[in-house]
């Protein structure tokens, strides 16, 4: 039986392009999964809360890689600004789920029809492409890490501009139509499968070859 102990395999180590693959995957799942809810007329709102744990477990990974060479106060920066980019992401969703008839919930629907809600998601895209950048930083860029960086880039930007669709289109926000119409998720879904096959690319060429050696 062939273990990870073994001296044929070299011990399995989980690095940032790992975490990525783990991250794009629950971006797809949740992005293929909230489509499934609109269609079908369910409109689960956890689909959310999977699309926004794939993308911020993204951006974590690309912004912390390497934090040794972060400054402290840029370090600093950084967690208030994650933080501030958790809270815009998450905070729906426990609106939905803790207080869905509230006073609150329906000031915040209200709110996220107006162009203030496109401000509040500005730090979002501006957080995905910073750490991006310094993540292609850190390593000569080749294909694979392109993609894996810009893949949640991709998906932030596809996030604004689905707000903003929704704005001005609102009949196209009921359920028991097919999302991956809209141009909007359908770069949401293209940015998350970019980083999938760019990490996935990444995770492949990084796992341990097997040793030559056999045993006697």
């Amino acid at each position: 039986m062939l273990l990870w102990g073994d001296s044929r395999w070299p011990p399995l180590r989980v690095g940032a392009v790992h975490l990525l693959f783990a991250a794009y995957v629950l971006g797809v799942a949740g992005t293929l999964w909230d489509w499934r809810e609109h269609y079908v007329g369910i409109n689960n709102q956890a689909a959310h809360l999977v699309i926004d744990a794939g993308g911020l477990l993204a951006v974590g990974v690309l912004a912390f890689s390497g934090w040794t060479r972060i400054g402290r106060s840029t370090l600093l920066a950084l967690y208030v600004l994650l933080a501030l980019v958790a809270l815009v992401t998450l905070g729906p969703f426990v609106l939905m789920v803790a207080a869905r008839r509230s006073q609150l919930m329906a000031f915040f629907m209200g709110f996220a029809m107006t162009r203030g809600a496109l401000v509040l998601e500005l730090p979002i895209v501006l957080l995905a492409g910073w750490a991006a950048w310094r993540w292609l930083r850190l390593a000569p860029v080749n294909p694979w890490r392109l993609g894996a960086a810009l893949g949640v880039v991709v998906a932030a930007v596809g996030g604004v501009w689905d707000l903003y669709w929704h704005q001005t289109q609102p009949m196209e926000m009921g359920a028991s139509m097919n999302m991956l119409t809209l141009p909007p998720h359908q770069l949401i879904l293209a940015g998350f499968v970019l980083g999938l096959l760019g990490s996935a690319a990444g995770a492949l060429t990084t796992f341990p070859a097997r040793s030559a050696s056999r045993p006697s």
